[in-house]
C-alpha cells in the first residue's frame, strides 16, 4: 500500500490477502444461496442498494450477496481516488473512476452472475467479488465460519456455497414449518 501515501494513511491493518480466511477451521468469505427449490415463487427485488464501500484500500466486504435487478451503491470512504472495474461475463462493464469521499457510484446488475470480480485499477491488491442471484435467500460466511439463510418457505432446497479459491459445493435441505435446517459444507485445498 506503500505506493500510494493516501493507503498508507487510510489503513493501519496490514494488507493482507483475503482470497482464504480461515479461523481455526471455520472458513469466511463463502457464498451460500439458494440455487434450486423457489422456481415457483415470484420475489420482488430489494428496493434497498447492495452497499459495497472501499475502506483502508480495500473493498468492504471481500464477498457480497444482491439480487438480480437490485442497485448496487459504491462508495468511496478512502482519501484516496479509486477506479471501481468490475469484469462481467452477463451484465454490463463499467470502470469508473472515484474521488475521494466522492458521490456514489450506482449501477443495475440485472442478470444473475456467480462470483462477479471487481478491482481497482490504481491499486491492483484491490479486488473483492459480487455474487447476483435471482432470490433473497443467501449469505456470506462470517469469521467463524457460520452463516444464516432466514425466512425460505417451507419446502426442498438445493443449497450452493461457492468460494473464489476452494470452488463449489451443494447439499439438499428440506425446511419444516416453524424448524431450522442444517447445511454444512467442508473445503479443502484443491
Amino acid at each position: 500500500m506503500d505506493q500510494d501515501p493516501a493507503c498508507a494513511i487510510s489503513s493501519k491493518e496490514p494488507n493482507l490477502s483475503e482470497g482464504i480466511v480461515v479461523n481455526q477451521g471455520k472458513l469466511q468469505n463463502v457464498f451460500v444461496y439458494v440455487k434450486q427449490g423457489l422456481e415457483n415463487y415470484a420475489m420482488a427485488k430489494p428496493s434497498a442498494p447492495a452497499v459495497l464501500d472501499q475502506k483502508g484500500c480495500r473493498y468492504v466486504p471481500h464477498v457480497l450477496g444482491m439480487v438480480a435487478a437490485q442497485t448496487l451503491r459504491v462508495l468511496n470512504s478512502d482519501a484516496a481516488e479509486h477506479n471501481v472495474h468490475p469484469m462481467p461475463r452477463n451484465n454490463a462493464e463499467w470502470n469508473e473512476s472515484q474521488m475521494p469521499g466522492g458521490a456514489p457510484k450506482e449501477h443495475v446488475l440485472d442478470h444473475a452472475e456467480l462470483m462477479l470480480p471487481i478491482t481497482c485499477n490504481q491499486h491492483p491488491w484491490m479486488k473483492m467479488y459480487v455474487n447476483v442471484v435471482n432470490n433473497p435467500f443467501f449469505a456470506v460466511s462470517d469469521g467463524q465460519g457460520r452463516f444464516a439463510i432466514s425466512g425460505l418457505p417451507p419446502g426442498e432446497y438445493t443449497i450452493e456455497a461457492i468460494h473464489e479459491k476452494l470452488g463449489t459445493q451443494s447439499a439438499k435441505v428440506r425446511v419444516e414449518p416453524h424448524r431450522a435446517a442444517v447445511a454444512e459444507f467442508t473445503f479443502k485445498p484443491q
